[in-house]
């Protein structure tokens, strides 16, 4: 803490000026430093040490998180664009006077390690929904904010503006997720600590930031294609989503009669895509990692993998997806699409996010990897690992009733 900290991290071990040439990422200064050079990016975020249940009452109630269900200390985490991380503040309590929201005001507030000082006017830090208490508060000093929208209390869907300005916080927002997985890395902090840790929580944390930030890579590496991505990401975050207008005007999510269920193989129309297409698509690769469990819900008893085509407008498909959150709960998603260069021409689903331009949701993402890629590249006889994980578990939900009675036909 003497020697090796202080030198590879805290505000006072890196100015502005290294932040900006050395740890900004090209997506990250597209996309929220207007591609200035003088435009200092951070993400903060708040990270958990868990700790035990403390004899002192007052404590023990102090420290209690209702969102975790357990004991904990937040430290609070500011880590540059490329996940370098800057600085590690508190540890906090974790009860509701200590939210992000209050954490960051008591940070600007109390300038903890000269943060005021080494922000200037303009600057940007890039935050979820926690801080929405703080967003006036980093007004005040002069730092601009971003952070994904909410939905209003009548609302069911962002609006396509609402949804792609979120997608481009969390193109940016996630390395201080990653970040917070690199220090648990480390058992002790990744485990219960006992209360005897509790006076040097802090000082551990510290620690092992600074040799994540002496020893270990970056957790983004900007390459030549990003600033034209970003600039795409920048130019589709502007445009409307048609098929949702075609979608709405024309009661398609209404209509049943209108749609014809086929499966996939009679689809031949569908383009076949490649794996930098559908990342182009989605513009990362977090969707396409769900989208082979999404698919794998979607077969039928039979093994068909049932879609609906429009009867009378060719090169629009409809498909439902089951939400992976709640059982009860499914969404309708369209594509549509035509042959040659540029072939999926738009989507819409009727999930939170589905209305985005920039890129897609999960489940739409799902359709296009299997109906563009999966038929065409990987045998359909490959073994579905979701199916053959329930085979080997009891379910509760069977009617025993019907079990038994089949059980003594047979006999």
């Amino acid at each position: 803490m003497t020697s090796f900290v202080p030198k590879h991290l805290g505000l006072s071990h890196i100015d502005r000026t290294d932040v900006i040439n050395n740890h900004t990422t090209a997506f990250a200064n597209v996309l929220f430093g207007d591609s200035k050079s003088d435009v200092a990016i951070a993400v903060a975020d708040g990270t958990y040490i868990y700790i035990e249940k403390s004899g002192n009452y007052s404590f023990q109630r102090r420290s209690y998180s209702v969102h975790k269900g357990q004991p904990l200390l937040k430290p609070m985490m500011l880590v540059a664009s490329d996940g370098y991380i800057l600085t590690v503040l508190g540890p906090y309590l974790a009860d509701g006077k200590n939210s992000d929201a209050k954490i960051t005001e008591h940070m600007l507030k109390s300038n903890a390690e000269n943060i005021t000082d080494w922000f200037e006017k303009d600057d940007v830090l890039i935050v979820d929904r926690g801080f929405r208490d703080a967003i006036d508060i980093l007004k005040d000093f002069g730092i601009n904010s971003h952070m994904p929208h909410f939905l209003n209390k009548s609302q069911k869907q962002h609006t396509t503006e609402e949804a792609n300005e979120s997608r481009l916080v969390t193109k940016v927002r996630w390395v201080v997720e990653s970040a917070n997985g690199r220090i648990k890395k480390w058992k002790a902090l990744s485990n219960t600590m006992p209360n005897s840790q509790i006076p040097y929580i802090g000082d551990y944390v510290r620690i092992v930031c600074s040799i994540c930030n002496a020893f270990r890579p970056p957790l983004v590496t900007s390459t030549d294609s990003d600033k034209v991505i970003a600039r795409r990401m920048m130019a589709l975050a502007k445009t409307p989503n048609k098929l949702k207008d075609k979608v709405l005007k024309n009661g398609w999510d209404k209509k049943r009669v209108i749609w014809e269920k086929i499966d996939d193989t009679e689809l031949e129309s569908f383009p076949e895509l490649t794996e930098d297409e559908l990342r182009d698509l989605t513009m990362g690769v977090y969707q396409l990692k769900q989208a082979k469990a999404y698919t794998d819900e979607h077969f039928d008893e039979n093994g068909s993998y049932e879609i609906m085509t429009h009867k009378e407008e060719d090169g629009v498909l409809k498909a439902q997806i089951r939400s992976r959150h709640t059982s009860n709960k499914t969404y309708n998603m369209w594509i549509e699409y035509t042959q040659g260069l540029n072939p999926i021409i738009g989507w819409y689903c009727g999930c939170r996010s589905g209305a985005r331009t920039v890129g897609c949701c999960a489940h739409v993402a799902s359709v296009l990897w299997y109906l563009g890629y999966y038929r065409t590249e990987i045998e359909n006889s490959e073994a579905k690992s979701s199916k053959v994980h329930i085979d080997f578990v009891h379910d509760a939900a069977v009617d025993i009733w019907s079990t038994s009675s089949d059980s003594e036909e047979d006999e």
